[in-house]
């Protein structure tokens, strides 16, 4: 602190009491830095937690063995049609054959009172005030007036069957300025045709339907067609679908039609999807051993629940499939090129696996999941949801965290409290030494005058 002089005038209040509260604050910076030091932890915690979790995650389809249910799939004639894979399947060679392909019911419509249609915003003579059609069993009612003596023309018809979205599309179609309107059905096949209803005319055909003042004549009947839906054969079984997208005839393969005849689809075991299922697994096993490693290097050093995710993990991986024999077929990971580095990481060894994978499929899920629950997917579960659950070593150590953070919340609540109180003093002490310099200099600045004279 500045020695107080009789020059020095006045003293810097603020600045003395800054400087000796920046002693007194030590205690609660110490708190705050514990308290930094604990939100780490937590943070730490968390990302351990998440790791875990993504682990499990991409354990789901291993203990199932659907990640081996991977194929590709092919077709003989790209015109003829196109393919994708799903889920699930098997391997094989299927033969279809197209009858028919799924359509939407259509009506055209081009003459009203029997003349051609050339001005599509004409009001339609006796056009009636609503329309009524009947989709999937249920009637759908549409306004052609919003209120008694609006026009209806070919365009109002057009516009409140569009606005509607009752599963039936309108269309205006011009040619040689005469305009047709086109109903079609949203959706393909039987299921979703659509008829008129009410006081308009439609018996379910194509030729002879009217729709509020519009008749077809003998081109738009031909150019109206019934729905269908798709008929096929699949290695010679019979097939009927609404759509010509068939996801159902073949397992794990979604077929989409484009025309009528013969063709082959042939769905083939995909290594690479497969390895690619397995690599993701090895990959979250490898990245909690590396969140393990650098908690234990960082801001959880020393704590044994740490080291002990990894030994859990580890112990699972050192137990065979209980029932499995280890000599004539596989038991353990590493028979089926999985093993376990050094470092603790996992390692894949893609050509091993494929081996394992062509001389027995089965006893390779067999590892990794099966009926008795003692597969290395499924004890992999079993561990992660101790250590994640309630009780387990993950909500255990956050619990033991945040109730030191809480802790240290109301240590410096009360510190914090003494310091307000200790400044407030230090003020009033200083302000009033102040101004009892203030009045010593102006007494001894009156006698230096008085004796200068």
């Amino acid at each position: 602190m500045t020695a107080i002089t009789s020059s020095v005038g006045v003293l810097d209040v603020q600045g003395i009491v800054s400087q000796l509260m920046m002693v007194e604050r030590q205690p609660l910076n110490a708190s705050l830095g514990k308290t930094d030091q604990y939100n780490t932890q937590l943070s730490t915690v968390g990302r351990l937690s998440s790791s875990l979790s993504a682990l499990q995650t991409a354990m789901t389809s291993l203990s199932s063995g659907r990640f081996l249910q991977v194929f590709k799939a092919s077709v003989s004639d790209a015109s003829m049609a196109a393919v994708s894979t799903t889920s699930g399947g098997n391997a094989g060679t299927f033969q279809i054959s197209v009858q028919n392909l799924a359509s939407n019911r259509q009506l055209v419509f081009d003459q009203a009172g029997g003349q051609a249609i050339t001005d599509s915003k004409a009001a339609i003579n006796n056009a009636p005030d609503q329309l009524t059609f009947q989709i999937n069993g249920k009637t759908q009612t549409i306004k052609l007036r919003d209120k008694p003596g609006d026009p209806v023309s070919l365009q109002t018809i057009n516009d409140k069957i569009n606005a509607a979205s009752i599963g039936v599309n309108a269309s205006l179609v011009e040619n040689n300025k005469q305009f047709k309107l086109v109903l079609t059905a949203a959706n393909s096949g039987t299921d979703n045709q659509f008829t008129i209803g009410g006081s308009d005319h439609d018996s379910g055909n194509t030729a002879g339907s009217t729709l509020a003042g519009l008749t077809q004549s003998p081109a738009a009947a031909k150019e109206s067609q019934d729905a269908k839906n798709a008929s096929l054969t699949v290695n010679g079984v019979a097939v009927s679908a609404g759509s010509n997208r068939i996801s159902s005839a073949v397992a794990g393969v979604e077929i989409d039609l484009y025309k009528e005849g013969n063709f082959t689809v042939s769905l083939a075991s995909d290594n690479a999807g497969i390895n690619k299922n397995l690599q993701s697994f090895v990959d979250a096993y490898n990245q909690v051993v590396s969140d393990v490693k650098d908690a234990r290097k960082g801001a959880l050093k020393g704590n044994a629940s740490v080291l002990d995710i990894q030994s859990r993990l580890q112990q699972v991986l050192s137990v065979g499939v209980e029932g499995a024999d280890p000599v004539n077929s596989y038991a353990f990971l590493s028979q089926v090129g999985i093993s376990l580095q050094k470092d603790g990481t996992l390692k894949v060894d893609q050509n091993a696996f494929n081996d394992a994978l062509k001389k027995d499929k089965q006893a390779v899920a067999n590892l990794f999941g099966n009926a008795d629950n003692t597969g290395f997917a499924q004890r992999f579960n079993q561990a992660i949801n101790s250590m994640l659950g309630p009780t387990g070593l993950i909500e255990t150590s956050k619990a033991s965290i945040k109730s030191r953070v809480d802790q240290e919340a109301q240590l410096q609540s009360s510190l914090q409290a003494r310091l307000d109180t200790k400044q407030s003093q230090l003020l009033q002490q200083y302000t009033n030494l102040n101004k009892t310099l203030a009045q010593m200099q102006t007494g001894s600045n009156s006698l230096f005058n008085l004796i200068s004279k």
